[in-house]
C-alpha cells in the first residue's frame, strides 16, 4: 500500500466529511417512516455490497456490485445527506464485517461511495429531481444525469486508487473497471426508480417485489464479467503452451501485447481498436502450434531457405488459427495474418506495403521486434533502449511505418517500460562481439521471435 495512496484515501475522506456539511438533511417528519425507509435501504445496500464479485485490474483487483441501484433509488427519495448515509453505512459495515479491509481501505471505499451518491444528488435536485417518502415524481434528464454522475466519480475515484497503489496505468485500470460493465451499469440503473416508486407506494413489499431482477442483474453482471476473463485466460494459457517449446521466447506474446496496445493507444486509436490490437498482438504466433514448426523452434542454428520458408508460413496458420473464433475475424485476424509485412513491400505473406498493411499489423510489426531485441538471446544479451532507438530510426520507412516510429520515439510510457525490460543486463549492441556475426547476415532488423 503506497503513501500515495494512503494520502488519497484521507483526501477523500475530508472531501466526504465536508459534503456531508454542506448537503441538505431536510425530509419533513423524521418520524418511524423515516427511520424504517432508511433503515430498509440501508439492509438492501449492505447485502447488495455483501454479494460483491471480485475483477481483477493489472496485479490487483477489485469490487463490483449491483448496490448502485439502491444507492440510486435512495437519493430519489430521500434528501442528500441520508441518502449518503445509507450509502456510506452500508459499505462500513460490508468492508468490516463481510470483506474485513484493511482499515484505510475501509475509509477510501467509504468515502468515494459517499462522495458518488453526494455528487448525483447535487445533480439530481439541480436539474429539477424532487424527493418524497410519500410521493414519486419521475424526472427523467435528472435521473439520467444524476446516474451518470454517480458512475463518473465512482469509477473516478477508484481507477486513480488503483493508479496510485498498484502503480497501473490510468487508462488500462479504467477500462477494467468501468469500461467492461458501464453498458451493464447504465442498463441496470433503470431499475433505480422502479425501486424508489414501489417503496414510495408499498414500502417493504416493494422492495421484495424488485429482489428477483436485482438478483437475476447481479447473475448477468458476473456470467459477462467471468466469462470474458476465462476467454481471456484460456487465450493466455495456449500461448504460454505454445511458448514451452522455446525457452527464449518465454513470455514474447504478452510482453508483445502489452507493448502494442501501449502504441495503438498513444496513436489515438478508439478503446475498441486498442483491445483488438492487443488481442492480435497476444495471438500473433499461435501457428507455432503445429508440429511441423517445433524442429525449426528448437534448431539453434540459422534456418536453410526451405526451412526459412515453411516459417514464414506460421503468420498465415496463425491467422487461420484465429478465424476460427468468430468474434475474432476481420481486424483481429488481418493484423494477425500480416504482422509480418515491412513498409517498403517487402514482408511477407503477402507483400503488402505502406498503408495497405492493416494498421494492427504495423503495430504488432514494432512492438514484437522491439520486444526480440530486448530479450537475451544465445548470442547477446538484450539491447539498450538506445540502440533499440537507433534501430528503430534506421529501418523507419523500409520495415516500419515512420508515423509509428516518431509515435513510439515520442512516448513516455513506452520509453519507461521498454528500460524496465532491458535492465542493467541490457549492452550495446558495439559491445556485445556474438552480435556481429548476427548483424553481417541481415539487411534489416528482423530479429523476430
Amino acid at each position: 500500500m503506497t503513501i500515495a495512496f494512503r494520502a488519497y484515501s484521507i483526501l477523500l475522506v475530508a472531501l466526504a466529511a465536508a459534503s456531508l456539511l454542506l448537503v441538505g438533511w431536510s425530509q419533513g417528519d423524521v418520524g418511524p417512516a423515516h427511520w424504517n425507509a432508511v433503515a430498509a435501504f440501508a439492509v438492501l445496500g449492505f447485502a447488495s455490497e455483501s454479494y460483491a464479485f471480485r475483477l481483477r485490474v493489472g496485479r490487483g483487483e477489485t469490487q463490483s456490485s449491483i448496490s448502485f441501484i439502491p444507492f440510486i433509488a435512495s437519493y430519489l427519495i430521500f434528501d442528500t445527506g441520508w441518502a449518503a448515509v445509507i450509502a456510506g453505512s452500508s459499505m462500513v459495515v460490508a468492508e468490516v464485517f463481510v470483506r474485513k479491509k484493511p482499515r484505510i481501505r475501509i475509509l477510501f471505499n467509504t468515502a468515494q461511495m459517499v462522495l458518488s451518491v453526494v455528487g448525483a444528488s447535487v445533480v439530481y435536485k439541480a436539474l429539477g429531481g424532487t424527493v418524497s417518502l410519500s410521493s414519486f415524481e419521475l424526472v427523467p434528464l435528472a435521473l439520467a444525469a444524476s446516474a451518470i454522475t454517480y458512475f463518473t466519480i465512482n469509477s473516478t475515484a477508484v481507477t486513480v486508487a488503483v493508479v496510485l497503489d498498484l502503480r497501473e496505468r490510468l487508462w488500462a485500470a479504467w477500462r477494467r473497471i468501468a469500461g467492461v460493465s458501464l453498458v451493464y451499469d447504465l442498463f441496470s440503473a433503470a431499475l433505480a426508480p422502479a425501486l424508489a416508486y414501489l417503496y414510495v407506494i408499498w414500502q417493504i413489499p416493494g422492495i421484495l417485489v424488485l429482489i428477483l431482477p436485482l438478483l437475476f442483474v447481479r447473475h448477468l453482471y458476473q456470467v459477462s464479467l467471468q466469462l470474458e476473463q476465462v476467454n481471456r485466460d484460456l487465450l493466455e494459457l495456449m500461448v504460454k503452451a505454445i511458448e514451452a517449446r522455446d525457452p527464449y521466447t518465454s513470455g514474447h506474446s504478452q510482453r508483445v501485447s502489452q507493448l502494442a496496445a501501449l502504441l495503438a493507444r498513444d496513436l489515438g486509436l478508439t478503446g475498441r481498436q486498442v483491445e483488438q490490437i492487443r488481442t492480435a498482438a497476444l495471438l500473433h504466433d499461435v501457428g507455432k502450434i503445429h508440429e511441423e514448426y517445433a524442429p525449426l523452434l528448437r534448431k539453434e542454428g540459422k534456418l536453410d531457405p526451405t526451412e526459412k520458408a515453411l516459417m514464414q508460413t506460421h503468420s498465415i496458420r496463425s491467422a487461420e488459427l484465429v478465424a476460427t473464433i468468430s468474434s475474432f475475424r476481420g481486424s483481429i485476424t488481418d493484423a494477425v495474418r500480416h504482422h509480418h509485412e515491412n513498409y517498403d513491400g517487402s514482408g511477407y505473406p503477402g507483400g503488402l506495403a505502406a498503408r495497405a498493411i492493416p494498421i494492427g499489423a504495423r503495430i504488432i510489426m514494432i512492438a514484437d521486434t522491439v520486444d526480440a531485441m530486448t530479450t537475451d538471446r544465445p548470442y547477446r544479451l538484450a539491447l539498450t533502449y538506445d540502440k533499440v532507438v537507433a534501430e528503430l530510426t534506421r529501418c523507419s520507412g523500409t520495415q516500419f511505418d515512420p508515423t509509428l516510429v516518431d509515435v513510439f520515439l515520442k512516448s513516455a510510457p513506452i520509453r519507461e517500460l521498454v528500460q524496465q525490460r532491458t535492465g542493467p543486463r541490457s549492452v550495446d549492441v558495439q559491445e556485445s562481439p556474438a552480435y556481429l556475426p548476427w548483424r553481417r547476415q541481415r539487411k534489416k532488423v528482423v530479429e523476430r521471435a
